[in-house]
């Protein structure tokens, strides 16, 4: 590259110093001497900074074959230790502003950037002064035109007629004028079609170099962000496969042993963002019935993910890793958005509907303001208290006793009914509890004598109780003897998407 510069600074400063001699007059040597240091800056500016990155491009490259010879076993980290890498500064100083993006970004999990996003011919043309550089070839051409139009001036001015001497004179002074119109126009061209040639003949070098560059990084060292994402959702499928499968082969095997990886955690946390940005994730419908009759009484909402590929993912899979990671609070605000919205379309559908069951986990107390932000939802959809039931879960009065207190009590406050879900039967870990239900679990009881027990501490507590997870008629005649009076579960009716449940309650059809 030096030896480009100095032919092509040798090459101009011939021309303009042979164009500044041959000048017919002070004022061609004048306008041709100002071309010339408006080359001399376009060199500086322009032409020189791209010859460098060129320069540094090529030595980039060679860097990368270097550590590809040398570190074949681990070149990424080769790269980051390989200092100069371009022996260019700001070449340097944009890789090295690179790899701490890098490095931030590998530590937050997310898809490394493309070094086309630091190293482009964008970047590289305003640090080259592109935009003005482009405007010299017409700055030339239109000084040649400005010693044209001056040349003739001045031969016109002095035109005079008053003798035969006069004239003589005057025609000598306007072909003297013509001619340094005409010099100053010819060598505004030349040099303006020179610069040109030259600046674009650089620029492509440089444009070459960078291409070579980002494809030998790309193929060698880090592939770019879309490879990364279809890898990474290719890894996610398999590894979210193999985690299906292992939990259909075996049914024995607890959540925490099939999420104890902590790579695999994170490759699924990445698939359910994506689900959740893709609209993957929906809600399924249980109804609550009276036992009495039979009849449907509230439905309980429940998140369902559609995967792509996977089909229906079931929560077992992947609750324990977005519970863990606190991205639950996320889900249930989607849901619970995505409930209001629906019972709001079955108001103006001219549809009576019966409550709906929103609920309300630790982490939600932990991170959300839930009253607020239920409150808020219904408010802005324009829902009484009577459409939306919430939820508690049992596990936040065990854990944060204090928050799901104040939950409860403002909920109660503002006429929300307000049910302990998932209750495992010990009445101490409540507390004192003004809810207005508690939702007996019965897949947690293993004795099923207990039940019995339950319901009378609680009839003596003066509390209501439901039950959930009602699977045979023998569980449905025990509780209705016991004294429930409402409850859910596959004996009774399955869960359903929002269209069945519709077709059931005929919400759909009204008008």
């Amino acid at each position: 590259m030096k030896r480009i510069i100095i032919v092509l600074s040798t090459v101009f400063a011939a021309v303009c110093a042979l164009l500044v001699i041959i000048s017919p007059d002070y004022l061609s040597m004048i306008i041709v001497g100002v071309m010339t240091l408006i080359i001399a800056a376009g060199f500086a500016f322009g032409l020189i900074p791209n010859l460098l990155y060129s320069a540094g491009l090529r030595y980039g490259q060679n860097s990368i074959e270097r550590v590809r010879e040398v570190h074949a076993d681990n070149v990424w980290t080769a790269v980051v230790n390989s200092k100069p890498f371009f022996k260019q500064k700001k070449l340097d100083e944009l890789f090295d502003a690179y790899l701490e993006n890098v490095t931030s970004q590998e530590e937050n999990g997310v898809i490394i950037s493309d070094i086309e996003d630091v190293i482009n011919d964008e970047t590289l043309a305003v640090y080259s002064w592109r935009g003005a550089v482009l405007q010299i070839a017409g700055i030339l051409t239109a000084l040649g035109l400005l010693g044209t139009f001056m040349g003739l001036v001045t031969g016109i001015s002095s035109v005079a007629f008053s003798s035969a001497e006069a004239t003589m004179e005057s025609i000598e002074t306007l072909l003297a004028g013509i001619s340094t119109a005409f010099y100053t126009s010819i060598a505004g061209v030349i040099l303006s079609i020179m610069f040109n040639i030259a600046y674009r003949l650089v620029w492509n070098i440089m444009l070459r170099e960078c291409a070579l560059f980002n494809e030998k990084f790309h193929l060698y060292i880090q592939p770019t962000a879309d490879e990364q994402i279809r890898a990474n959702q290719y890894l996610n499928t398999e590894k979210m496969i193999q985690t299906l499968e292992v939990l259909r082969t075996n049914s024995s095997l607890s959540l925490s042993r099939a999420s104890t990886d902590p790579a695999q955690e994170q490759r699924m946390m990445i698939d359910i963002l994506s689900g959740m940005r893709h609209g993957e994730f929906t809600f399924v419908l249980e109804p609550v019935c009276s036992l009495a009759d039979r009849s449907i009484i509230k439905a309980e909402s429940k998140l369902q993910w559609n995967h792509p590929v996977l089909g229906t993912v079931q929560p077992s899979v992947y609750m324990p890793i977005v519970e863990s990671d606190g991205f639950i609070a996320k889900l249930d605000q989607f849901l619970w958005e995505q409930i209001c919205s629906v019972i709001r379309s079955w108001i103006d559908n001219g549809a009576h509907p019966v409550p709906v069951v929103l609920n309300i986990r630790k982490t939600d107390l932990l991170a959300l303001d839930v009253f607020d932000s239920i409150s808020e939802l219904a408010e802005d959809y324009e829902l009484e208290p009577r459409y939306i039931e919430v939820a508690i879960d049992e596990s936040a009065y065990t854990i944060c006793h204090d928050e799901a207190k104040k939950a409860e009590q403002e909920f109660i406050s503002n006429g929300y009914k307000v049910t302990i879900a998932n209750f495992s039967g010990n009445l101490v870990k409540l507390g004192e509890t003004k809810a207005d239900e508690i939702c007996l679990d019965l897949d947690s009881i293993e004795d099923e004598s207990e039940i019995e027990s339950i319901f009378t501490q609680a009839m003596n507590a003066r509390l209501k109780m439901t039950c959930e997870g009602i699977s045979s008629a023998k569980l449905l005649a025990d509780v209705k003897r016991f004294g429930c009076m409402a409850g859910r579960g596959s004996h009774l009716y399955s869960e359903m998407s929002r269209e069945d449940y519709e077709n059931l309650m005929n919400y759909s059809s009204q008008q």
